[in-house]
């Protein structure tokens, strides 16, 4: 053991801030971009459905001293129903952008993490490890490979 060189001995790692990575890619705009126009419709339908609702609701407020007590149980009801059609159309919406939103972050995580291994592969490093679950590092000794993974997965 005392015959082995100290650059035998080194261990060359490397650090990634998967925030920042993720934040600098084209790759994120575009997903977002995608969703924005797959889901359009149906959001601008809720938007729609709670811009009536509140239209009946000023209404209301605006109304019902001068409504009869038929009239003013006519609109709260309408009102009601309104809400309950949001409610029923929101959720699964917000569900299924969420789970598009997840495919997508999915199918993105993949190329960070296989982009990651090829740069640490070309850089001959030991290891690599992510920022964010890093206690400490020491700069001197630690190469952060975040622009290069930038770099590398914004030309995919």
């Amino acid at each position: 053991m005392m015959g082995t060189s100290a650059s035998a001995l080194a261990h060359k790692v490397g650090i990634v801030d998967m925030q920042s990575i993720y934040q600098q890619i084209p790759q994120m705009a575009k997903i977002e971009q995608q969703l924005q126009t797959e889901f359009a419709e149906r959001r601008q339908e809720l938007e729609k459905l709670q811009g009536d609702i509140r239209f009946e609701a000023e209404k209301y407020k605006r109304e019902s001293a001068t409504m009869s007590e038929e009239q003013k149980t006519s609109l709260e009801g309408k009102i009601r129903d309104m809400q309950k059609q949001l409610a029923e159309k929101g959720r699964p919406l917000e569900q299924e952008i969420k789970a598009r939103q997840n495919q997508e972050l999915a199918k993105v995580q993949k190329l960070i993490i296989e982009t990651i291994e090829s740069v640490a592969k070309k850089g001959k490093f030991d290891e690599v490890k992510v920022k964010e679950t890093t206690i400490y590092f020491n700069p001197d000794k630690v190469t952060d490979l975040s622009s290069k993974v930038v770099e590398a997965v914004s030309k995919k």
